[in-house]
């Protein structure tokens, strides 16, 4: 069986030798992916990837979507990706494949991903999610910044960072976890033969 990044260089690949915008071809192989799992049912094997083909052939008619020129063929190599993936049984690896794919052209693009928590929204938020943004370009090098944002009021103040693997913690709720720790440690400290007149 395949790995999940031979089937995205295959996409990759696929897309660049026949000339087609990669960004586009992913958007549309993430739309058309996301249409077929709502579609009811599982798919494997050949029986169902020729049903499925039909299926999405047919919403692609109903959406209006062009019949002539590159999009036709993100289209077209969307829907072929799709099946195949049905027909060889890596239908359900496909989210992981898409992610995957969208990683090595971030990679390629210099473009960054990065996700921020914040407790309650401050009055300049956008102005502060975009020195964020440039703060990561500079600091990284990269061309460009996607900064997703959502609210978890678990964090009782302050923002959380999160790119790839790295954190920026900068939370009332880190800072009070930090504060505990370093008390018991003191107060472990003082009960273990510590000196406790100082």
């Amino acid at each position: 069986m395949k790995s999940v990044r031979t089937w995205a260089m295959a996409f990759i690949n696929s897309a660049e030798n026949e000339g087609l915008d990669i960004a586009y071809s992913i958007d549309t192989l993430k739309e058309l992916s996301s249409q077929v799992k709502a579609l009811s049912g599982f798919f494997y094997g050949r029986n169902a990837a020729a049903m499925l083909e039909n299926l999405l052939r047919e919403e692609i008619k109903k959406a209006n979507l062009s019949d002539e020129g590159p999009a036709s063929l993100s289209i077209e190599l969307s829907v072929r990706f799709i099946i195949l993936t049905v027909r060889k049984n890596m239908f359900k690896q496909l989210k992981l494949i898409i992610d995957d794919i969208t990683r090595i052209m971030n990679k390629r693009w210099q473009i960054i991903e990065a996700t921020m928590e914040y407790a309650l929204p401050c009055e300049e938020q956008a102005e502060f999610e975009n020195s964020l943004s440039e703060a990561i370009k500079r600091r990284s090098g990269a061309s460009k910044v996607l900064l997703s944002t959502r609210q978890n009021p678990a964090l009782l103040g302050g923002y959380r960072v999160r790119i790839g693997d790295d954190v920026f913690d900068a939370s009332i709720r880190s800072q009070l976890e930090e504060l505990k720790i370093g008390l018991q440690s003191d107060m472990g400290d003082l009960f273990d033969g510590g000196d406790i007149d100082g």
